[in-house]
């Protein structure tokens, strides 16, 4: 079985973020960036159960 996960990167919750252009456009320099743990903790994590039930079987 193989599945498909869509898994979406956002700015770590550590980074200090900054604007530009009169605060419309978000400045990315230097911003380190982490898997959403959203899609970590739920996306991911329930597709691995998905995958491990259907092993089992």
């Amino acid at each position: 079985m193989k599945l498909l996960v869509c898994i979406s990167k956002t700015p770590d919750t550590t980074a200090k973020i900054s604007f530009k252009d009169g605060d419309t456009v978000f400045n990315s320099e230097g911003v380190q960036y982490i898997m959403n743990p959203y899609d970590e903790w739920y996306a991911l994590v329930k597709a691995l159960e998905i995958k491990e039930k259907w092993v089992v079987r």
